[in-house]
């Protein structure tokens, strides 16, 4: 199979107990393509919606890592090296929330915060990624970040010790971090016992495939029907529909004045009648190309 075949979004339920990269290295392999990537790394333990992109729909990542969903659990007594139940115990309490007092104190954790992302992540401090430096036992500090927690709600009580939750929240947001805060702020312990992403953006759990059913349809040729168009992912984002000549201009990177000199939008998806030509924004009333889609 040709990778020109498949321009698109797949939106795959991730299994637990493999990495976000291993899903794409098996996807790419069955798919036989180069060009592919996701939106939202999901830890090995996690499940859930892990968006990929595939062919020129890479080049619209940035455009749906955005709004997140999730459902996960604290399990609070201790803490974990990874915050997460892969780690190892790093201390004990006995100081144990009850229902009501999370209830209270998850006001905190509405907002813009601040949070310091895990030790075990990805963030690179001078050059190198954390989660190398924390398996090296290195004393360090991750850098605080903005984030913003749209909405975070007690769902119910697991048993004496695990409570689990929903949260709606800004990419960059650190499920395991938002977790062991929140623990912190009941001065207690605890870590992610369960993470399931259910959202990306405006695409849940309705269209996603399992990772192993979708590799079954490739080996069948029937898998294309899973793949969503790059304007149905991006339907969300405002739209412009250029002529023959204008999309023409587009393509080859010319600025074109064709709205009014107020006019001011971020992000603008272009079209020439159906076919997506790419991805601009209006500046001063001017149609600025940002990305073209070799489709």
């Amino acid at each position: 199979m040709s990778e020109n075949k498949i321009d698109g979004w797949l939106f795959i339920d991730k299994p637990i107990g493999i990495s976000s990269f291993s899903v794409i290295k098996k996807i790419r392999k069955k798919l036989n393509t180069k060009k592919i990537g996701h939106a939202g790394t999901l830890d090995p333990f996690a499940t859930g919606v892990l968006g990929i992109a595939i062919g020129e729909a890479t080049k619209s990542i940035d455009y749906l890592n955005d709004k997140k969903e999730y459902e996960f659990n604290i399990t609070f007594g201790e803490s974990k090296t990874t915050e997460d139940l892969e780690g190892e115990t790093l201390d004990e309490t006995n100081i144990i929330p009850n229902k009501s007092d999370i209830k209270n104190i998850l006001k905190y954790f509405k907002g813009v915060i601040d949070q310091h992302p895990p030790k075990h992540s990805s963030i690179k401090i001078n050059g190198q990624r954390s989660y190398n430096l924390a398996r090296k036992d290195l004393n360090f500090e991750t850098k605080s970040r903005k984030i913003t927690i749209y909405e975070i709600n007690h769902i119910k009580q697991l048993n004496n010790f695990t409570h689990k939750f929903r949260v709606k929240c800004s990419s960059g947001t650190y499920i395991r971090s938002l977790g062991r805060d929140i623990a912190i702020r009941l001065n207690s312990l605890g870590y992610i016992s369960f993470l399931r992403r259910t959202k990306i953006s405006k695409i849940d759990e309705k269209i996603i495939i399992s990772l192993d059913k979708f590799l079954e349809l490739v080996h069948i040729g029937n898998h294309f029907k899973m793949v969503v168009p790059i304007e149905s992912v991006l339907d969300d984002i405002p739209a412009v529909y250029l002529n023959e000549e204008n999309a023409f201009k587009f393509r080859n990177g010319q600025v074109m004045s064709i709205f009014d000199s107020a006019s001011e939008v971020n992000s603008l998806l272009v079209l020439k009648e159906k076919e997506v030509v790419g991805l601009g924004k209006i500046v001063s009333g001017k149609l600025v190309p940002i990305r073209m889609f070799n489709i």
